[in-house]
């Protein structure tokens, strides 16, 4: 279902500058949608064009199939839909508490004084703002005005939200937590549109990209299509994804094979036939060289170990090694493989659902003792609430579903925490990723 379109729009500034030229664009209802493009591309105008900010001088933009009007009644309504944060959240925070910005929108729309702060509080305690509620947004750090101005648009409940260069100005953890966020948005059922230079974050979060370059759209499709063509990213001027540079060079020398991967997991997938040849281990024991030795694989490592008769691989090592030293093995004969660990996953309830008040803290703690797992993660607010109060320590909290899909690669088992219906993406992303991997991953659900 098309939920925003766009028919031949453009837009000039006074100066007479064409930053939209004749955009043709159809945004499905739910998807992660995000635009890359060099400065001046048109990314920034397109979205004030979205949201009704900025009026078209050529063509229209449709919302639910119908062309936006541009009286004050009807702006209002759709910028209730169409929620826009800006690249500078400097720009959008002026009240002189965070619970006051957070209440502006909602307010303006008209909501009663009971609804705008039942909106206000639920998206506080939504977004753990709870404890900024009555500070100045200026005495903020940039990760938490950026949580704040998203607040800002989330209590509006629009259908849409837009951020233009969400990651812009952040650190690594206060990046990961906002992308953490918009995932689970996304989950939620909201349309996620973003503009970013980062084409490492486009290719592993996006379901679709959009080239812009010079006001138009130069290609769109899903990112595996746009960046691995390598003559695309050259005429727009951008880079190739770490991940897929990686895989070329690993192809070139035999290492890998398939399509493009967009993401770490997608990478270990194509790397997965049996080791040969000459290979880098881990000593377990002291080891002489010449000396044949039994090969297995711990955690992803291979390991070099005394031989016996249950190690299905064997090689002979090239150089004398003491225990905890790297060594070459040649003459790798077998195969190398990990056992395949298991991912648990534990529903939590949203928190629009109540959250971690009704989940049995005790009977998390007690699934812990019970059961003995490697790596523990933690998916949504209410999942990571319910960790902190069970005294739980998580080895990830952003990419959940891929780490604990690598983790069990590598013959660990995991615990996963998830709000709500993130708990069924877990399994169907695991389920999905059985079909077409070489091993298998065993998923289970279970509520508290």
């Amino acid at each position: 279902m098309v939920i925003i379109e766009t028919r031949d729009l453009k837009y000039a500034y006074p100066d007479g500058t064409l930053a939209i030229d004749g955009i043709d664009i159809k945004i499905e209802k739910g998807k992660k949608i995000a635009f890359v493009g060099p400065n001046g591309s048109g990314k920034s105008t397109l979205f004030l064009l979205l949201n009704g900010t900025l009026a078209p001088q050529q063509g229209e933009v449709l919302f639910h199939d119908r062309p936006l009007r541009y009286d004050s009644r009807s702006l209002n309504e759709i910028r209730k839909q169409i929620g826009i944060v800006f690249q500078n959240s400097n720009d959008q925070l002026f009240a002189p508490t965070v619970y006051h910005d957070v209440a502006f929108g909602p307010a303006n729309l008209g909501f009663s004084e009971e609804k705008v702060e039942s909106c206000v509080n639920r998206t506080l305690e939504y977004m753990s703002l709870t404890q900024l509620r009555d500070k100045p947004p200026h005495h903020l750090s940039s990760g938490q005005k950026k949580k704040v101005a998203i607040a800002g648009v989330v209590a509006m409940e629009p259908d849409v939200i837009i951020l233009d260069e969400p990651l812009s100005n952040l650190d690594p953890a206060g990046a990961s937590e906002i992308m953490e966020l918009l995932n689970e948005l996304k989950h939620l059922g909201k349309t996620i549109i973003i503009s970013t230079h980062d084409v490492d974050l486009a290719s592993r979060w996006a379901d679709v990209v959009y080239v812009l370059k010079g006001g138009q759209i130069y290609r769109s499709g899903h990112p595996s299509r746009i960046f691995s063509d390598r003559a695309l990213m050259e005429h727009t001027k951008l880079k190739l994804p770490a991940i897929v540079e990686t895989f070329r060079e690993f192809e070139a020398r035999g290492i890998a094979e398939g399509h493009a991967p967009m993401t770490l997991l997608d990478l270990m997938d194509s790397m997965e036939s049996p080791y040969t040849g000459v290979r880098c281990a881990v000593a377990d024991c002291d080891v002489s060289k010449g000396q044949k030795v039994g090969l297995c694989m711990r955690e992803g490592t291979i390991i070099v170990a005394a031989p016996h008769s249950e190690q299905e691989a064997t090689g002979r090592v090239l150089s004398d090694a003491a225990a905890g030293d790297e060594v070459l093995v040649e003459d790798v004969r077998g195969s190398l493989s990990s056992k395949t660990g298991r991912i648990h996953v534990v529903q939590i309830p949203r928190v629009i659902e109540g959250g971690s008040k009704n989940v049995d803290i005790e009977g998390v703690r007690e699934l812990l003792d019970k059961a003995t797992f490697d790596r523990v993660g933690a998916m949504g607010t209410s999942a990571k609430v319910t960790a902190a109060k069970a005294g739980i320590v998580t080895d990830f909290d952003v990419d959940v579903i891929q780490s604990a899909m690598l983790s069990a690669l590598r013959g660990l088992d995991c615990l996963v925490l998830a709000s709500g219906g993130m708990a069924e993406l877990v399994k169907k992303r695991v389920d999905e990723r059985n079909q077409s991997g070489n091993r298998h991953i065993q998923c289970s659900i279970e509520k508290v």
